[in-house]
């Protein structure tokens, strides 16, 4: 049985994946802001992050939010973070690698988690002590030991390039020594595939 904090997560994510789902292939029509260069907001990310946000206070009024579209409830024992379109420059470009990132912390100690792949309908989930989950089946983490044959998801820098080129000889040695590089576009659903031993 699920921890009902999890299952409040689990509601918020897929209202608004639902939300996200609905503008996928109207993306011409949605309003696009940047925030800075290479950082944008759609009004889907907006409309998502506040149905999660209806959903948390509805269930949990004395808890704290942190959200990446603005919404700050903070200084509380327990403190949802949220990222309600990770992968905002995919979705603005109709590419269908996006996510619905939600964790839960007590105090320092992260205690819950949600990404949401609403494109594939694809749930994973995780509780302290009670393992990690994609669509209510139990992940197993690789045993790879080594670099040889491993497939690394990454990010690139988007925003400061100063570091760039100490990050692209750096790219050139792991892809030297592994079997190959990816960087689909959403960090969360990265971390989720690790999980999930992709």
């Amino acid at each position: 049985m699920q921890h009902p904090i999890l299952v409040t997560a689990i509601r918020a994510a897929r209202k608004a994946g639902d939300i996200i789902n609905r503008s996928f292939d109207r993306v011409n029509e949605i309003s696009i802001t940047s925030k800075a260069h290479n950082d944008f907001v759609t009004d889907v990310d907006q409309r998502a992050e506040a149905a999660i946000v209806e959903i948390i206070r509805r269930a949990y009024p004395e808890h704290g939010i942190l959200a990446e579209e603005g919404s700050r409830i903070s200084d509380k024992d327990f403190e949802w973070i949220i990222d309600p379109l990770d992968g905002t420059t995919n979705f603005i470009h109709g590419m269908p690698q996006v996510g619905v990132s939600i964790a839960v912390r007590h105090f320092d100690r992260l205690e819950h988690a949600v990404i949401y792949d609403p494109v594939h309908n694809e749930l994973f989930t995780a509780s302290r002590g009670s393992g990690a989950h994609l669509n209510d089946r139990r992940l197993r983490i690789a045993q790879r030991k080594d670099l040889d044959g491993a497939l690394l998801g990454t990010g690139f820098p988007f925003r400061d390039f100063s570091h760039l080129d100490t990050y692209l000889a750096t790219l050139k040695a792991f892809m030297l020594k592994t079997a190959g590089v990816r960087r689909p576009g959403s960090a969360a659903l990265d971390l989720a595939y690790v999980a999930a031993g992709r």
